[in-house]
């Protein structure tokens, strides 16, 4: 291993383990709950998307450290570079899972193999309506095709502009979709209106110094918005108004951007350190592994809570626990499998 790979920032690592941690338990109280609401009591559906919410900092959370990663002016990205590296990486595991997932699905509906299952999954990866959890990487895509783009902002603008661009993201994509839960849908929106982009620009200003947030400033932003969200569930369930969904369970709640950003603020350190001991060779290993759990683990929750009907509802939360492990540990050691597997490993 070169001492380039030995000696790095290590707050990347523990970003991205602790964010697929908990992606891997949003996914299966989300599926629990889809699966099995009719079966619930109304305590049981509400705390399982009080989970789901809770968690909904994950995803952004991967987005600031790509951001923090790429729009780093030292770091010499090419056109070129980013359609044979990124996007070229991003569309083969598009292609390859979205035809694995068709094959799935194929298996669990008791279809027959025909040449339509392959043409109807690729189409599917085309539409963008194979397995929802793949939406992920079409909006990866959209990052790396305007990079260059980006970069030249980021490189370009000064300190005041770029907050001033942060801040233009939160207003029109966040705090001003809020009024559609009293009926009134805002026509005004930022042409290049994506929640994405403040995360992504927001990552590399924290990393870079110009947004700075003191880690007790940060730790009082994520129990206030923890503290809020909470607040917002519990008005939410008794009174039953649906519209303040809005209000914790989107990327674009002004909630959960306070809550991802305190969190990469909390868990940044703008240093490189080198790894040493078991567990930091083992973190690093699920960090590397953690896209490759983002796209598999998927089939094991459906495999798990769908085919198998496993209902964790009725059989306790020491079953959660196990189909939530079971679910990790199969993806994981796939994961590294494949990682021995020469083509596949640039794509996992």
């Amino acid at each position: 291993m070169s001492g380039k790979e030995s000696v790095r920032n290590r707050s990347y690592e523990h970003m991205r383990s602790i964010a697929c941690l908990a992606i891997v338990l949003m996914h299966m109280m989300n599926i629990s709950e889809i699966l099995y609401r009719s079966s619930i009591s109304h305590t049981e559906d509400s705390v399982s998307m009080l989970i789901v919410y809770l968690c909904m900092w994950a995803v952004p959370l991967f987005v600031m450290v790509t951001g923090a990663l790429l729009l780093d002016p030292g770091k010499n990205i090419t056109i070129k570079a980013i359609y044979t590296r990124y996007v070229a990486r991003i569309i083969g595991a598009l292609l390859l899972f979205g035809l694995v997932f068709r094959f799935v699905d194929m298996w669990m509906n008791g279809e027959t193999f025909s040449l339509t299952v392959i043409t109807n999954g690729l189409y599917k990866i085309y539409t963008g309506t194979s397995w929802s959890h793949l939406w992920y990487l079409y909006m990866l895509i959209g990052l790396y095709v305007l990079l260059p783009v980006y970069r030249r902002v980021s490189a370009g603008c000064d300190r005041k502009e770029l907050l001033y661009l942060l801040g233009a993201y939160a207003f029109f994509i966040s705090i001003l979709p809020l009024t559609d839960i009293f009926g009134a849908d805002s026509a005004f929106h930022l042409q290049t209106s994506a929640i994405y982009l403040l995360y992504f620009f927001a990552g590399y200003m924290i990393k870079s110094g110009q947004l700075v947030i003191k880690k007790p400033v940060a730790a009082l932003m994520l129990v206030l918005s923890v503290a809020c969200m909470v607040a917002v569930w519990v008005i939410r369930n008794k009174y039953d108004i649906a519209g303040l969904d809005q209000v914790i369970g989107n990327y674009s709640s002004p909630v959960v951007v306070v809550m991802a950003v305190s969190i990469f603020a909390l868990m940044f350190k703008n240093e490189t350190v080198e790894r040493s001991g078991a567990l930091a060779k083992f973190i690093a290993l699920f960090d590397r592994s953690s896209f490759g759990i983002y796209l598999i683990h998927m089939i094991f929750l459906r495999v798990f809570l769908r085919h198998m009907q496993i209902n964790p509802y009725a059989q306790g939360v020491l079953i959660f626990a196990g189909v939530y492990l079971a679910t990790l540990v199969l993806s994981f050691v796939i994961v590294v499998v494949l990682h021995f597997i020469p083509g596949l490993r640039k794509l996992v």
